[in-house]
């Protein structure tokens, strides 16, 4: 059985959860709140143990829940949870150590009360949403979780040769004047390409997480358990060296788009050379909202995510068709009605 742990309360023993509100860690039971620092030393302690711990193989693990004692049983993905039986807030410590503790992580800045007020004015919005999207019951499911993201910073040597040209227009009474200029032209410069993004699980839908982005990177913080308290977390399951390539051809192609640009010439064509001298990859957790529709029998499920820390909104929300078809028709009616009126007039 894999160990998890919880942050407890020094008054009185109860759990603690993150506050986003706040930016503090409060107890559930007796009110109490505690600032970083007073959790950083509660959270290297249960990191350490978590280190020194057996290391299980991976898949389904189970888990016991260290306020009832229930068995707790996840993917080999999951980080961070809640008892089921309890609803106590736990940590996996096995998930989020060694090579897969995080570099950095940005707490969330909006708390579920209004992440759901963000949420019901962006489907109010909305005039053919289907009504069960705002029921109750339907936002019991709205998860607070922590994504795993690889980011890079690329440093480089570029180069571009090429062929420009300026094109001067005079007009006489008699004639017009084109005077076309050609220009050898070459370029070279060190470029750097910092905070580059990409998912780090494979299961995560990456237009959604890439819909909600970008991030307030000078908000990070370093990692420490006590932050995931509460939410729900998902440690990475795609390893650095499978995204680096694709992040350095997207710094080619910035590399590209920088030293191939016209500037004053009114054409410029020639080949750009982009030589990466430095690569620095960084694991972070980034906080989202995550709302899950599924209406009906075999239903299309509809998946809806929203910026922790920020409040950008990404996603594709139900239509209620038959509403939709109320409203065409009665548009179509209005449309022939005017058309024949018109026609009447006219004739």
């Amino acid at each position: 059985m894999s160990q998890t742990v919880t942050f407890k309360c020094p008054a009185c023993g109860g759990y603690l959860e993150f506050d986003p509100e706040g930016q503090r860690f409060l107890c559930s039971y007796c009110g109490a709140s505690f600032n970083d620092n007073e959790i950083h030393q509660q959270s290297e302690a249960k990191e350490e143990a978590a280190e020194q711990a057996e290391q299980p193989s991976g898949g389904l693990r189970s888990y016991h829940c260290q306020m009832c004692g229930a068995e707790i049983v996840t993917d080999d993905t999951t980080a961070a949870s809640r008892c089921y039986y309890c609803h106590n807030p736990v940590m996996m410590t096995d998930r989020l150590t060694e090579e897969f503790k995080p570099d950095g992580v940005i707490p969330f800045q909006l708390d579920r009360k209004q992440a759901e007020e963000r949420f019901s004015a962006f489907v109010n919005s909305k005039k053919f949403i289907d009504k069960a999207f705002f029921t109750p019951q339907q936002m019991e499911d709205f998860s607070g979780v922590y994504y795993p993201y690889w980011f890079a910073d690329v440093e480089g040597e570029a180069s571009f040769e090429g062929q420009g040209t300026r094109v001067s227009v005079a007009t006489t009474p008699k004639k017009t004047v084109t005077t076309t200029r050609y220009f050898a032209v070459r370029r070279k410069g060190r470029l750097s390409f910092r905070s580059m993004v990409r998912k780090a699980l494979s299961k995560a839908d990456r237009k959604l997480s890439d819909g909600i982005h970008p991030y307030d990177l000078d908000q990070v913080k370093p990692f420490a358990m006590g932050y995931l308290s509460g939410f729900l977390a998902e440690k990475r399951d795609v390893e650095a060296e499978t995204v680096k390539p694709e992040m350095l051809q997207e710094a080619q192609a910035y590399a590209q788009s920088m030293m191939s640009s016209k500037g004053s010439f009114n054409s410029l064509n020639g080949n750009t050379d982009f030589r990466a001298t430095k690569t620095s990859m960084k694991y972070m957790l980034l906080p989202a909202w995550v709302l899950t529709y599924k209406g009906g029998n075999n239903a299309e499920p509809y998946y809806y995510m929203m910026n922790g820390q920020t409040g950008v909104v990404c996603g594709k929300l139900p239509l209620k068709k038959s509403k939709l078809l109320l409203w065409s028709l009665l548009l179509g009616a209005a449309v022939c009605a005017v058309l024949c009126v018109g026609g009447a007039v006219i004739w």
